[in-house]
């Protein structure tokens, strides 16, 4: 698909941000599948992308000056991104003093196998074909087998693991209701993410931003009437409600789902 024409001086940020949302959303799919990302992980770090690239004002976009084309540029930003989540999630990445003596090929070898826990065949691949890596695949097994024995990094305990933990004092009748909620939580949770992929960009987007930012502040990004646009903050809640009850969602699940912070979305 080609991308929208973009000089600086042509599109403003949040022209380059608005037209080119299906390009954005295709890049972070791509690094998030790249790395083996399951579905619901792919989805949290688009809607990631989507989230910082609109953030302080489009400050990322507005570091465009036109020498290369937009989706190159935003290639490498969100590949940016990428390094960042993962750090957030797993932990900022230390090298083995192994792997740096080795030199490049192994470090990156370290973390596709360590880190990002690719098989060593998909490492392999990955090196060969994304980096351009011409070591044979003996030379890189031989590589592989000087690194040291590492555990993968410790993921961050987000609200869903500490969820699953049973409370100090917690009876076995008190722990099954607390698992049912929160399963039933993940669902609706899905299926909000699915009402919201329904909705056109720019409504799923102002969805996304009003767990952040007030209304006026939404009206100044994207340069919209702002009295107008409480009004079509109300249509897109409607429908989301209506998409979330033909699925069988009561009415209070609704209302506590909505009103959850911008990472439920």
């Amino acid at each position: 698909m080609a991308t929208l024409p973009s000089p600086p001086a042509a599109l403003t940020p949040e022209q380059l941000y608005l037209g080119h949302l299906k390009l954005i959303d295709r890049i972070s799919e791509h690094a998030a599948r790249r790395r083996h990302f399951s579905r619901e992980e792919t989805e949290d770090f688009v809607s990631t992308v989507r989230f910082k690239l609109f953030e302080g004002n489009y400050e990322r976009i507005r570091k465009y000056q036109g020498i290369s084309t937009f989706a190159t540029y935003i290639t490498l930003v969100i590949e940016r991104l990428f390094k960042d989540h993962c750090n957030h999630v797993w932990g900022k990445w230390r090298a083995s003093a192994e792997a740096k003596r080795l030199g490049d090929v192994a470090l990156r070898l370290e973390v596709l196998l360590v880190r990002e826990k690719l098989t060593f065949d998909q490492a392999c691949e990955y090196l060969r074909t994304n980096e351009h890596v011409e070591m044979s695949r003996e030379q890189l097994d031989d590589l592989a087998g000087r690194l040291p024995s590492r555990t993968p990094p410790r993921q961050m305990q987000g609200e869903e693991e500490l969820a699953d933990r049973p409370a100090e004092g917690e009876s076995p009748d008190q722990r099954v209701i607390a698992q049912e909620v929160e399963k039933r939580r993940k669902e609706i949770r899905g299926l909000l993410r699915k009402a919201l992929a329904s909705l056109p960009a720019e409504d799923r987007l102002i969805a996304q931003m009003r767990c952040e930012l007030q209304v006026s502040q939404i009206a100044k990004s994207l340069h919209l009437e702002q009295k107008p646009l409480y009004r079509r903050i109300e249509k897109i809640l409607l429908t989301l409600r209506s998409q979330l009850e033909k699925d069988g969602v009561r009415r209070e699940d609704i209302a506590e789902i909505l009103s959850a912070p911008e990472r439920d979305f």
